[in-house]
């Protein structure tokens, strides 16, 4: 039947995913942002503890199915032969320090819009506009001159970490022993974290969103692939598929959906549908110029940082990460060392004090 063609499974399936990754964000209010923030000033870590599960099981569940041979890592973006670290580093720190100076990332701010937060809104259009100028547009200057002088080339050899610490003969069992390695750590932190006010809801929420990650691999690379019409595995990421979203509203008639565009769409559904059920759709704005002019700032810099990063907190930090990329590596401990920075930044210098901690708007 037509209808079950790889093109259609496709969609079907980035439907899916954003539509479980959305409400179960919604529901949880997953956020790196309040994770980091929550480790430094050792606040109850509900967060922490949700990203200490969801990071280890998506590395976890995307490396079976690659040692299995279900899945083909190899031509992803994450595991090129050249590392762009100057891009990886600068990009990181500026989408860090982005996402707290707006008080959340750009998936977590996807995840508000659909509840009807139009500060959220503002930092969603903002970002996708400054992704697509990285990409395609007048910002692609500073990033292919950031390329150009801070790559690191491989030769031949693709930069996941097991290839890189074993040879490609011994790649597929170092792999596995990484994963099941981080697993463990996984479960240890679970354990130790798992009375902390919140960390229940937090842990399970991390099981949900950690599994996503290798079913939009599977997804891209399984349900998806079409012989005829090879493209790129890829799993879950929003920022530069927030640039390519906005392209296709405004270029619908001779632009065609893929996995990032309709995954966007699952996942502004799935927490529309979250936010409705539990009757917490709100319209909100901004309470002064100065408040609207900080979250257009941060939100141009995880557009432009996301790019350089090759992708947000989730885009490297869990699916980037799920390869054992050392690109994403890179990317994930800037965007966390750039959060940090700007915690303190706006907590010590700016405030003067650390205020209380309150979820992402």
């Amino acid at each position: 039947m037509d209808s079950f063609e790889p093109r259609f499974l496709l969609l079907a399936g980035a439907l899916a995913v954003g539509f479980v990754y959305g409400a179960v964000a919604r529901a949880s209010g997953f956020c790196l942002r309040s994770a980091v923030i929550e480790v430094i000033d050792r606040r109850p870590a509900r967060q922490a503890a949700a990203w200490a599960v969801a990071l280890p099981l998506a590395i976890l569940g995307t490396q079976v199915l690659a040692h299995r041979g279900v899945i083909d890592l190899s031509g992803s973006i994450y595991l090129g032969t050249s590392v762009t670290w100057l891009p990886l580093i600068v990009g990181g720190l500026s989408f860090g320090f982005g996402m707290v100076i707006t008080r959340g990332c750009g998936g977590r701010h996807l995840v508000l819009a659909a509840g009807g937060n139009l500060r959220s809104w503002v930092v969603v259009t903002v970002l996708a506009l400054t992704a697509y100028a990285t990409l395609r547009g007048i910002l692609a200057l500073p990033r292919t001159w950031l390329e150009a002088i801070g790559t690191l080339s491989l030769g031949d050899t693709p930069q996941a970490l097991p290839v890189l610490i074993s040879g490609n003969e011994g790649a597929a069992t170092t792999a596995l022993a990484i994963a099941l390695g981080l697993a463990g750590l996984g479960v240890a932190a679970a354990f130790r974290l798992r009375r902390e006010p919140g960390a229940l809801g937090g842990i399970a929420a991390g099981l949900v969103v950690g599994l996503v990650i290798p079913a939009a691999w599977y997804v891209t690379g399984v349900l998806g692939f079409d012989e005829f019409n090879p493209t790129r595995p890829a799993s879950l990421a929003f920022t530069a598929p927030m640039g390519d979203a906005l392209q296709y509203l405004m270029t619908y008639t001779g632009a065609s959906a893929d996995f990032g565009v309709t995954a966007i769409a699952g996942t502004l559904a799935g927490a529309f549908a979250w936010a409705a059920a539990s009757r917490s759709l709100k319209a909100e704005g901004f309470d002064s110029p100065g408040h609207m002019a900080r979250y257009v700032l941060g939100a141009a810099m995880m557009g432009f940082g996301g790019v350089l990063a090759l992708g947000c907190t989730i885009g490297a930090g869990l699916s980037g990460m799920s390869t054992l990329s050392l690109g994403s590596l890179l990317a994930l401990a800037s965007i966390v060392t750039g959060g940090a920075v700007g915690h303190h930044v706006k907590t010590r210098i700016v405030g003067g004090r650390a205020p209380k901690i309150v979820p992402a708007e």
